[in-house]
């Protein structure tokens, strides 16, 4: 009842709220005809003071609500155009200014060297702004190099993180670039192109249709061009040779002009360069499809790769009304690793418990995918979306495992085994949606509709000898084939309607089916020794199964915006119901019906002085996945079985996340609190059984020292984790100083030989970073992050584990003269001895040296990478089971020689 006190409050917080007028219009550029998204707004008293500000959608608009009568100024500024001022007389009725045109700016910055200190940043309602002119780059670098600088921004792997909130997707001037991926963006985009960078919570695309905010927000980066670069051409090519037979070919192309944008891309390695160790699924992949995937994938995460790839983009604004947008990619990964990982189980039943393996894998993905994506505004009222994706995959994968059990210096079990998985995969999914919007203000009405359709078909084989050193059974050999074959299918449609209940407020209703089908049969047979032929059925192990989901969801949201301040609470009721019919392992046919109510509410707060408040709490339910319900025995590792469990139930999340930044002007500091709380009701995890020769689940041997797992569901889960940090100048503002604490707390129950057991993990760390532009020939940048960790598992007889790690690293770039540059990398990583699981550690130091010729578009560098020879992928994970130290050999090529030829021309 609680919920329904605070919506009934919060819907009569408006009728006491002071009424005002509404001042609205669209911004353009007068030269191109085109929206300018992200345009500062600002309406100030006559006084001077600032009394209301936006910053214009996607599509040019603006609305500052609750304006009191009253004569006001309205400012409007964009980079690289004249400043646009207006006298505003607000009385008797909203304001619609209609159509406002910027015009372009005719100063040239490349003419003019602009002296005095340029401001690094500055925070603006819901957007964090980052002056590029502020930030010294050598000319000819890429973007990742420019936002490497910025103060709170943090790149890994392709990953943009800005004050620990992930990038989610990245603008140039408020459009698409490239439909591709953001680390192609960060590698290709020149960094002199930027004026400035935007950081900003966007809301939804509904929401911006509607006017109706349902508190979601999604972190979007966008680029602002510089005026003179708006149009024209860019690119790069590039070439690395590495002895002995290493390489690395790639090159791009880039033409803009207005809302206009078209790229090609290419490339061919043998040197990672694109993470040729991730695990790349087409859009559509089922639950058992990812399940043998991921599989084939366990301990085997990095490792010696090639990639080839060939992309190309368009997106256009055929006309005002017409948006239209498509991409092309075929790529191609080719990866070899070898892996190594030691585990200690912590549990008091599994005390002197050891478990060894050594693995090798071999993997070949192809991939084609493309897209074509359209927005269609036949009206200012009107406004329907399309699009049309298709993608085709070809897996293989190979793959060797050793593993052995020790136990009390004893060997209890070993395994070793070999598999192979082959994957066809071809599907397409389809969108269409369409908007409106009533003559009544705040009432709008959307339909939406997605089909997908994939099939998939393969090959897999596996053969293990497997040796027990206790019990009845002393050998398992297993070799079985099958040909799994999958369809998967789904439907959906929704519908959503929102009304405008006062000045501040309004409100949303919306009503979501889903229907998902997957037809699944993997029939496995053993070889018959006989008849030298693989047909023997192995009825445990093989899976047949037709599972329907139909889901109904109703979504009721409420919204009010106060002064900077907006609420959002919304209700969910979710209904779903599966039907699984089942014919291996066994037959079946059961009806699992998951219902639930989901409260939540948001709440957003922003003002002028550079604060920014965002507060979700919410609660989610949780169906098991189709692979958790199908109870097939997986023995891709026969000393570590699982199964699914038919019987499973849903369960709820309760999620809390809290965000607060304070930005100062004057000394170009910031500060963040971050907060993350969840616990989980009937949330599903393991039972784990390990064998003793008598304790296997029905109709299956367990051999001693097997772990038998199946998923069941379980209360009590909770993780929390707290960081706060800053950033400030020093040193005459040569520096740039950073540093922050955080704490990690979680909590895993699950049930180990029918007893409950847990693990109860707390960790902290600290950060400390320096940022220094001596001068722009001298930059320096460190970063140092101690951390200590505690485990304490449920057996009051053992001690807690604790353990120590830290990282840092340093890196360096120094243009002795006539841009001759010298570079140095460093890196370290230390993680503590804990038990019996060692230490271990790694230097990494790579150093170049570099020269720029022909007006510093050629760039010839040598680089002598991994000089150390230490380049390994060391990790340490815990669960409520095991520590585990985990190794796998990278690539470990010293000297490379490269040459980069950036080409341009704008205007």
């Amino acid at each position: 009842m609680k919920y329904l006190y605070l919506f009934t409050f919060l819907v009569s917080i408006h009728l006491s709220f002071s009424q005002g007028f509404k001042v609205e219009g669209e911004v353009k550029d007068s030269t191109n005809n085109t929206s300018l998204s992200y345009a500062n707004v600002l309406l100030r008293t006559a006084g001077d003071s600032t009394f209301r500000t936006d910053i214009t959608d996607k599509d040019g608009r603006f609305k500052l609500s609750n304006v009191p009568a009253g004569n006001y100024t309205l400012s409007i500024s964009f980079v690289g155009f004249k400043p646009y001022n207006q006298s505003l007389l607000v009385e008797k009725k909203d304001l619609d200014l209609g159509t406002i045109w910027l015009k372009e700016s005719a100063t040239n910055l490349e003419d003019h060297t602009i002296e005095g200190e340029a401001v690094e940043m500055f925070v603006k309602e819901d957007t964090l702004e980052y002056n590029a002119a502020a930030f010294t780059v050598t000319e000819g670098s890429e973007l990742e190099e420019l936002l490497k600088k910025m103060p709170g921004m943090d790149i890994k792997d392709g990953v943009i993180t800005v004050n620990g909130k992930r990038i989610e997707k990245i603008l140039v001037d408020g459009k698409p670039f490239f439909n591709i991926d953001i680390a192609t963006m960060l590698r290709e985009l020149p960094a002199d192109l930027v004026k400035k960078i935007q950081v900003i919570d966007q809301k939804s695309e509904e929401a911006q249709f509607t006017g109706h905010d349902d508190g979601q927000r999604t972190p979007v980066m966008n680029i602002v061009s510089k005026p003179e670069k708006k149009k024209g051409y860019f690119g790069s090519m590039r070439g690395t040779l590495s002895p002995p037979g290493r390489y690395d070919f790639g090159g791009s192309i880039s033409y803009m002009k207005g809302n206009n944008r078209y790229t090609i891309n290419g490339s061919i390695n043998n040197l990672n360069s694109e993470s040729g160790s991730s695990i790349r699924l087409p859009v559509g992949f089922s639950s058992s499809d990812i399940s043998r995937i991921m599989m084939s994938e366990m301990g085997n995460s990095s490792g010696i790769g090639s990639h080839k790839n060939l992309a190309a983009s368009i997106a256009s604004d055929i006309s005002e009304k017409l948006e239209l947008s498509t991409s092309l990619r075929w790529s191609n990964d080719n990866s070899y690793s070898q892996s190594d990982i030691s585990r200690e189980y912590i549990q008091a039943s599994d005390e002197g418990r050891v478990y060894n393996e050594q693995s090798e894998r071999e993997r070949n993905n192809t991939n084609v995918t493309a897209s074509i994506s359209a927005i269609y505004k036949p009206s200012k009222k009107d406004q329907i979306t399309f699009s049309q994706s298709f993608s085709s995959a070809t897996m293989l994968t190979s793959s060797w495992k050793k593993g052995e059990t020790i136990l009390n210096d004893r060997l209890l079990n070993s395994t070793d085994n070999r598999s192979y998985m082959e994957n066809d995969r071809k599907g397409y999914n389809t969108r269409l949606a369409w908007r409106h919007k009533f003559s009544r203000e705040g009432r709008t009405f959307s339909l939406d509709f997605a089909n997908s359709n994939f099939k998939s078909e393969g090959a897999d084989s596996i053969k293990s000898e497997n040796i027990f050193t206790d019990g009845n059974i002393q050998e398992q050999i297993f070799d079985q084939v099958s040909a799994p074959d999958d369809l998967a299918l789904t439907r959906s449609i929704s519908m959503t309607l929102t009304e405008k209940v006062g000045e501040n407020s309004s409100f949303m209703l919306r009503y979501n089916n889903v229907m998902e089908e997957d037809s699944n049969k993997e029939l496995l047979f053993d070889f018959n020794e006989q008849n030298q032929a693989y047909t023997e059925l192995d009825p445990i192990r093989s899976s047949q199964f037709k599972l329907t989901n139909q889901e109904n969801n109703l979504t009721a949201n409420y919204s009010i915006r106060l002064e900077g301040l907006n609420i959002s609470p919304r209700f969910t009721y979710k209904h779903l119901s599966l039907n699984n019919d089942q014919v291996y392992p066994r037959e079946a046919d059961t009806r699992n019906t998951f219902k639930g109510l989901n409260p939540g509410i948001s709440l957003y707060k922003t003002s002028e002085k550079g604060r920014q408040f965002q507060l979700n709490l919410s609660r989610s339910m949780t169906a098991p996945r189709a692979e958790q319900l199908q109870d097939v025995l997986d023995n891709s590792n026969p000393l570590f079985l699982r199964q699914g469990n038919p019987n499973l139930s849903s369960g709820f999340n309760n999620n809390l996340s809290m965000t607060y930044m304070v930005f100062n002007e004057e000394n170009s500091s910031y500060s963040s609190i971050q907060l993350s709380a969840n616990t989980s009701e009937n949330a599903t995890t393991n039972y784990t059984i390990v064998g003793n020769g008598s304790n296997g689940p029905p109709g299956l041997d367990l051999p001693v020292g097997v772990r038998y797992s199946r998923p069941i569901n379980i209360s009590g889960a909770k993780n929390l984790n707290m960081s706060v940090s800053t950033s400030r100048k020093a040193f005459k503002e040569k520096l740039n100083i950073g540093y922050g604490l955080s704490f990690d707390y979680s909590y895993d129950p699950q049930y180990l030989n029918e007893l409950l057991q847990f693990s109860e993990t707390m960790a902290y760390s600290m950060n400390f970073s320096i940022r220094s532009d001596f001068s722009e020939k001298i930059t320096l940048h460190t970063n140092i992050m101690p951390r200590f960790s505690t485990v304490r598992n449920s057996s009051p007889e053992e001690p807690n584990s604790e353990f120590f790690s830290w990282t840092g690293m340093a890196n360096a770039r120094w243009t002795v003269a006539e841009e001759f540059y010298i570079t140095s990398n460093l890196g370290y990583s230390y993680n503590g001895g804990v038990s019996n699981l060692g230490s271990f550690d790694r230097l990494i130091w790579s150093a170049s040296l570099g020269k720029k010729i022909l007006k510093k578009k050629l760039d010839i560098n040598i680089m002598a990478n991994d000089i150390l020879k230490q380049a390994s992928d060391q990790d340490r994970s815990i669960s409520a089971e095991y520590i585990e130290n985990s190794s796998t050999l990278l690539l470990r090529q010293i000297f490379r020689f490269t040459i980069n030829y950036r080409f341009s021309k704008f205007g």
